[in-house]
């Protein structure tokens, strides 16, 4: 993010003084709006700018959000009425309806889309359409004349009302027929009605139906509706009290109508009804609040800076750059205790690989039950209960990953944004937004302060506190006057030639394993590549085993004698001859987390070993169990991917192996040695934190590589400065700006042809602003994924207010609105950060 226009002025959102006859609504699809509703006379007091309404749109019936208020309808446009309302009181606060049209304008994605990124799943209604059989229904199936495909649908029926068309499609499969449906629903064989798939989360208002003074005659009543046995069923149900309509619906699927029905007969009256749909979920025990330790004389130097702008309640960025274990996080923890102190509140987000049982036990033990915490581990229950913690002003404090950007506080003092250099800050769907970025321009509109930590910032970021945007602290020491580990790159190549070693593992490494043992030390190896084997072939053919929905190769994995595939989750168990010649000879090449596990018990017997990697976390308790293993000291060696890298901090770990330095430097991207850089020293950063000084074992077949030597000492800011050169040399970020387009077809004819069209409207409009270049179309580097082919449409221009405009254009432009039915995809991502 390098460009003012991130803060352009965005329209008003309070709703209007006159009384408001209607809604503009949005909704989470990639359709431009907002669209309006009337709002029916008894919800007229009760819609809000900020609500959920829901409505017809199309032929279904969604929930969307309500963003202003207007006094009469648009003209030559026929208007529909907002149906229901699923809650109390608005959901989105004038502030994140603000944000979330500055996120829609700046990464070109729909409104509707942005607000629900910003809101917890669960939350939206859905209706689908659901079949049942009328009486000519039943007799036609008693006649016996019907055709093959209509006796199945109607027997399919008949077998299990309450069936989607959906639902019908995939219990008949090539048998089933669209067109025999229509016309069975057309003839009155069959009954449609909507069924409302209702959230599972929230509070909200529902539709109660109940007898009126009239209905509740019994015996004038059923003389009246003799001739209508649905009617009268729902009467009977009705005289035992009152009902929902979701409720009556589930009993009867033609519900709806019957009781509209019965409404004109003035026998029902219909009116919402607010519920309660989740109790409170009772507060964990918390710990005694933690005494803060005392500052170093460099953390408070930064602090008495930081303090000054949270004292005045001034907008500010501030770039924290301080080495590994140099105290960032009790900075960040008084900051916070300062703005709640002033009665304000604060949003802490992390990497999602960061918010560990570590990280989030320290800040309750600091704030206690003032804290909420966000992110991908809770369930939709729980999410959806600490984001309403935050919206009832229960607490003061969130801890979260990416989406804690979005927390429904009313005044933040401080933003604080850990390791704000990690990749994962960014949506990799639309809206896609970075975190990083997003947080500053909320910081903006609501005069916080925004921190921006790490041991390893981005270039742009250190870009952007060079050229004055970001105020520059830094921390150059650990805590307590501990030592930074001392690094010792190990050339493999040497291993294999010189020693004749072929094993993982150098020697090098394997002595200091064996002296950590001995000192009752723990150790990290650090490998970034899970599995066993992640390339197996035939020995006699040259066959590759290749996963057949993706264009990778499939990763052996020994202890389940599986082949997988990391992309699409395909699996197949391991053959024992070759598919293509019938050779029984299968060679396996390269090695995981899972093989390194293996050796490494072997090398050790005596040693206790634990893994940590995406096979062996899929339960909610592994990291903890892990955490609490390594404090107790009952692990003495830790192996695992990037999950250790980030996020722990144990004292007796002594030593960090690198397994396999090359991985991240070969990735064809032009951040790859940035990233390497930072993932080297994040890891490296594991190690001596304690009162033991630490060491790290760096081994690569390319020692000569210069990310190395900035490793080996340390210098971030001769990394900077070398990878600046680099940069501007190649006219890549933070010198200029980019967007990426990324196409995927399931046919490659389709998308081809999609693509030719997108490059001449493009070059259409490039050559008009004559400011900027296009690289591309080519094949994404990951070609194929989930069967569905990839290409990547690269724009760069040094002028932001050029590039957005081009983008805008090709958005609205015809070229984007190819093959329906979803053959081909267009994604839009500006600033992007992956480009495979």
């Amino acid at each position: 993010m390098n460009s003012p226009s991130l803060f352009k002025s965005l329209p008003c959102l309070t709703p209007p003084e006159k009384t408001a006859a209607y809604a503009e609504v949005v909704f989470n699809l990639p359709v431009k709006g907002p669209f309006t509703y009337r709002i029916p006379d008894p919800l007229i007091p009760l819609v809000q700018v900020g609500a959920r309404v829901f409505v017809p749109f199309g032929r279904r019936k969604i929930t969307g959000y309500v963003v202003s208020l207007r006094g009469d309808a648009p003209e030559g446009v026929t208007v529909k009425a907002i149906e229901d309302l699923p809650d109390t009181a608005p959901v989105v606060s004038p502030a994140i309806l603000s944000l979330t049209r500055w996120i829609a304008d700046y990464y070109h994605a729909s409104w509707g889309e942005a607000i629900k990124a910003a809101l917890p799943a669960g939350l939206d209604d859905e209706s689908q359409d659901v079949l049942s059989l009328s009486e000519q229904g039943h007799a036609a199936l008693a006649a016996g004349t019907l055709k093959e495909g209509e006796f199945l649908l109607l027997e399919s029926v008949r077998a299990q009302a309450g069936l989607s068309a959906r639902q019908l499609e995939r219990r008949l499969k090539k048998k089933f027929s669209a067109h025999t449906l229509a016309r069975l629903r057309q003839e009155g064989l069959l009954i449609s009605d909507t069924r409302i798939r209702r959230s599972t989360v929230g509070c909200r208002y529902e539709r109660v139906a109940r007898l009126t003074a009239a209905g509740e005659n019994e015996e004038t009543t059923l003389a009246l509706l003799k001739r209508s046995p649905k009617q009268v069923q729902l009467h009977k149900l009705l005289l035992a009290g009152e009902q929902t309509v979701p409720a009556l619906t589930a009993l009867i699927p033609t519900a709806s109508q019957v009781l509209k029905k019965l409404e004109e007969k003035g026998l029902v009256e219909i009116s919402l009804d607010k519920f309660e749909r989740q109790a409170p979920r009772a507060s964990s025990p918390q710990a005694a609040p933690e005494t803060p330790p005392r500052f170093t004389a460099d953390q408070e130097q930064v602090y008495k800076e930081l303090c000054h702008s949270i004292d005045r309640s001034e907008y500010s960025t501030f770039l924290l750059f301080g080495v590994t274990g140099s105290g960032k996080t009790e900075i960040y923890l008084r900051c916070i205790q300062r703005a709640l102190d002033q009665g304000k509140t604060a949003i802490m987000m992390v990497p999602e690989i960061s918010l560990t049982p570590q990280t989030v036990s320290r800040f309750q033990n600091r704030f206690g039950d003032r804290v909420a915490i966000l992110h991908s581990g809770l369930s939709q229950r729980e999410r959806f209960l600490e984001w309403d913690k935050v919206q009832k002003e229960q607490v003061s404090i969130v801890v979260g990953a990416r989406s804690s950007v979005f927390a429904p506080f009313k005044n933040p003092g401080v933003i604080v944004i850990d390791e704000e250099h990690d990749t994962s800050y960014k949506q990799d769907s639309s809206p896609r937004y970075h975190a990083r970025d997003t947080a500053i321009v909320r910081a903006r509109n609501e005069n916080a302060v925004v921190i921006l930590g790490s041991a390893t910032p981005s270039i742009e970021s250190l870009h952007n506190a060079e050229t004055g945007k970001y105020r520059l602290l830094s921390l150059g020491k650990r805590v307590g006057e501990r030592l930074l580990p001392v690094v010792r790159v190990v050339d493999m190549n040497k291993e294999k030639d010189e020693k004749k070693n072929f094993s993982i593992l150098s020697g090098t490494l394997r002595k200091a394993l064996r002296e950590r043992l001995d000192r009752k030390e723990q150790s990290f190896l650090f490998l970034n590549r899970r599995g066993t084997a992640h390339y197996v072939f035939c020995n006699e053919c040259g066959f590759v085993f290749d996963c057949h929905r993706c264009s990778v190769t499939l990763t052996f994995h020994g202890q389940e004698s599986t082949l997988r595939c990391h992309y699409c989750g395909h699996q197949a168990r391991m053959p024992t001859a070759c598919g293509e010649c019938g050779g029984e000879v299968i060679r396996f090449t390269g090695f995981g987390t899972e093989k390194l596990e293996d050796m490494v018990r072997q090398m050790f017997p005596e040693a206790r070993i634990s893994r940590i990697d995406r096979d062996t976390t899929r339960g909610r308790s592994a990291f903890e169990t892990m955490h609490k293993l390594m404090a107790s000291r009952e692990i003495d060696i830790l192996i695992g991917t990037q999950m250790i890298t980030k996020g722990h901090d144990f004292p007796h770990v002594t030593l960090v192996g690198v397994v396999n330095a090359d991985l991240s430097l070969n990735i064809p991207d032009f951040r790859a040695s940035e990233r390497s850089f930072q993932l080297l020293t994040q890891v490296a950063g594991r190690a001596g934190r304690g009162e033991v000084p630490g060491m790290v074992i760096v081994q690569t077949m390319n020692p000569d590589h210069y990310v190395f030597d900035f490793v080996r000492d340390h210098d971030m800011e001769g990394f900077f400065k070398r990878e600046l050169s680099f940069r501007r040399k190649l006219n890549y970020p933070p010198f200029t700006r980019m967007a990426a387009i990324e196409v995927e077809a399931g046919c490659e004819t389709l998308g081809r042809n999609a693509l030719e069209k997108m490059k001449t409207t493009l070059r259409g409009l490039a050559v008009k602003r004559g400011d900027i270049e296009i690289l591309g179309p080519s094949r994404a580097a990951l070609y194929r994924i989930k069967n569905r082919f990839r290409w990547h449409i690269i724009l760069r221009s040094n002028r932001w207010s050029s590039l957005t405009e081009v983008v805008r254009r090709f958005s609205e432009s015809p070229a984007t609105r190819l093959a329906p039915g979803g053959k081909v995809k267009i994604s839009l991502d500006v600033d992007p950060v992956n480009l495979l």
